[in-house]
């Protein structure tokens, strides 16, 4: 069965509803008739797609993890030393946060509120095969860098974001004293 046109546009009005949301009122205060009132569509039309708003928020998830993940695999160059790989890394996540700002902050948010997502969002999420998880385990095999865990790392990795979030302007001077203080940090 195809889709009708009018649903597409339907659906992507929802989607971009929540990520307006998420910014504008929180994922605690975001409720489904809120979203239908942005996207300008009924209530009704949000469940002939999505079962509740976790249902929602949890295919999003998924479908903005993949989009801003797309093409780290290019930027990170694994025949070069771990820390360049690592400045590789948050330099490609920094890039997409300025390509795709909306979408970097609801999966910060979501990140901080996994209560949110259902099973299978939060296992997607986890289980993913991504570049940056092959570079955590690199890193955490390596004897130059600490024994951290993956949850720590990704939290370290997630300093640069951090900071853009309110330092929207970083330039290139600021990023690299970043770059060098995440990688001096979790180094032995």
């Amino acid at each position: 069965m195809r889709m009708r046109t009018t649903d597409i546009n339907k659906i992507k009005a929802i989607k971009e509803s929540v990520l307006n949301l998420s910014q504008n009122v929180g994922l605690s205060n975001m409720t489904t008739a809120k979203i239908a009132k942005e996207a300008g569509v009924s209530p009704a039309t949000i469940y002939l797609h999505y079962h509740d708003k976790t249902d929602l928020l949890s295919r999003l998830y998924e479908e903005v993890k993949v989009k801003l993940h797309e093409g780290l695999d290019q930027a990170i160059d694994q025949t070069q030393n771990l820390e360049v790989q690592i400045g590789q890394a948050i330099r490609f996540s920094v890039a997409q946060y300025r390509k795709f700002p909306k979408q970097a902050y609801f999966m910060g948010t979501l990140w901080s509120n996994q209560e949110l997502l259902d099973q299978h969002a939060i296992e997607f999420g986890n289980t993913m095969e991504s570049p940056l998880a092959d570079l955590f385990v690199r890193i955490q095999q390596s004897p130059e860098y600490s024994p951290l865990s993956h949850d720590v790392l990704e939290i370290f990795f997630t300093v640069p974001t951090l900071v853009l979030e309110r330092e929207p302007k970083m330039d290139e001077k600021e990023l690299n004293q970043i770059i060098n203080m995440v990688t001096k940090a979790i180094k032995k």
